[in-house]
């Protein structure tokens, strides 16, 4: 057998794991020659020392620096104490922040990957928005100044990336004139966004996570600071967060029309009003692939502060036992849904509602996981949100209160019907997609 004739053996060598790939370029200096293209196409960075050694030994190579298509800069597992004195004193030989400083010189040489068009930054999932907790992880000012070099460094580029994910992103948008410029600058060319966003998270106390201020103004910016720069030419947009949203924080999207949107991907979004299935119909025209993960139908909501709402005022009422909370329900269920979808998704060829096993990986949002969803119903298809009961408002009853020396009682739930997974067999035997059986 020939050394040209080696490669029909290996019938898709992109497709092995990275370790396989490695090792077969050891046996042999052919398949080490392919080996490299595809181990170089998709590069990890971290700020530890000899992450930043190979990447920098990539940087002085052109032949090799023109085979990096994907990078991913990862910080989530740096752990030092953070303040922006600390990182631009030069004489402060802190572990840490010598580890950070020396990571961030690398980052304005993105430049030197010319071939560079898909960029991954991931931050740790763990938030604060006071800086004041020593032991908080990457607090809002590492993460504001890891972002805003690296938004610099990306504006830069004599030619955009065309795909951009954050992961673990903080629930807190740049306010510095020049770094929103950049960011804009770089959302114009994007065909593909993917948000993971993180909240600040109260492991004792969840129901407080919602009443932080951030994710209620995040949220509502997010149509017209994230999606309004870069609707002109996106095709994939993937929005996850750690806590639901949708409702309570709103998000709208009435506004946002994305013209060339064939992919889209939604993680812990609630349903909760018509408005949100007819803004999914309405990119009909060119869907193709469609993802829920982990999104809820809100049968019911009970809220103290409906401004903080996407509901309208006029949509609620007053119910005996919920003092005075506001009080709303939603008739629409899965199988509507998924019908809506069978008939107003024409070019749907991929779709996948469940839930994802890695939400319970590391407590992270999934990244870049939307075709491992599992597709089912599920315990939580359908919720309420009742506000002012924990670890979360997003339950599965709605609890009512008669009066102080009376017990608390439980409304009654909705079961997954019969009839929403026969629509959704329905709907995934119309594209031509197998339902999977798990056990």
């Amino acid at each position: 057998m020939t050394i040209p004739n080696l490669t029909m053996t290996i019938p898709n060598l992109a497709s092995l794991p990275p370790e396989i790939i490695h090792r077969l370029s050891l046996t042999n200096r052919y398949i080490g020659a392919i080996s490299q293209k595809e181990l170089l196409k998709v590069v990890t960075v971290y700020p530890r020392k000899e992450s930043r050694e190979r990447f920098q030994a990539i940087l002085e190579d052109k032949t090799r620096a023109r085979l990096v298509n994907r990078l991913y800069l990862d910080v989530s597992a740096w752990a030092g104490y953070y303040t922006q004195e600390r990182y631009i004193n030069q004489s402060n030989r802190d572990k840490e922040i010598l580890q950070l400083r020396r990571f961030m010189k690398l980052v304005p040489r993105l430049k030197e990957l010319p071939r560079l068009r898909s960029i991954v930054l991931r931050f740790h999932q763990g938030c604060y928005v006071e800086d004041t907790r020593n032991d908080a992880h990457q607090n809002a000012a590492f993460r504001s100044c890891v972002m805003d070099e690296f938004i610099a460094a990306l504006a830069s580029l004599d030619e955009p990336v065309k795909e951009l994910a954050l992961c673990n992103l903080q629930n807190i948008n740049p306010t510095d004139p020049e770094v929103v410029q950049n960011l804009t600058k770089i959302l114009g060319s994007l065909r593909a966004l993917r948000l993971n966003i993180t909240n600040e998270h109260d492991e004792g106390n969840g129901e407080n996570d919602l009443e932080q201020d951030e994710p209620h103004r995040f949220f509502p910016e997010l149509p017209s600071f994230w999606l309004a720069p870069a609707a002109a030419t996106l095709e994939h947009l993937t929005i996850y967060s750690s806590n639901y949203f949708g409702f309570y924080p709103k998000l709208d999207l009435r506004e946002v029309h994305l013209p060339h949107l064939k992919t889209l991907a939604l993680g812990k979004y609630a349903f909760v009003h018509d408005s949100q299935l007819e803004w999914i119909l309405s990119q009909g025209k060119t869907l193709t692939e469609l993802y829920l993960d982990d999104t809820p139908i809100l049968f019911e909501v009970s809220v103290h502060n409906n401004d903080r709402a996407s509901l309208d005022p006029d949509r609620y009422i007053h119910q005996a036992g919920l003092r005075n909370k506001h009080f709303a329900t939603y008739d629409k269920r899965w199988h509507h849904y998924f019908r809506a979808f069978q008939v107003g998704l024409p070019h749907l060829r991929h779709f996948r509602y469940g839930r994802s096993g890695w939400w319970w990986q590391k407590y992270m949002t999934p990244l870049e996981r939307e075709t491992e969803i599992t597709v089912g119903m599920h315990d939580e298809s359908y919720m309420v949100f009742c506000d002012g009961f924990g670890p979360t408002p997003y339950m599965n009853t709605t609890i009512y209160d008669t009066d102080d020396e009376e017990p608390s009682y439980e409304g009654e739930g909705v079961d997954r019907m019969e009839e929403d997974q026969q629509a959704l067999e329905e709907l995934l035997e119309k594209i031509g997609q197998r339902l999977e059986v798990v056990d």
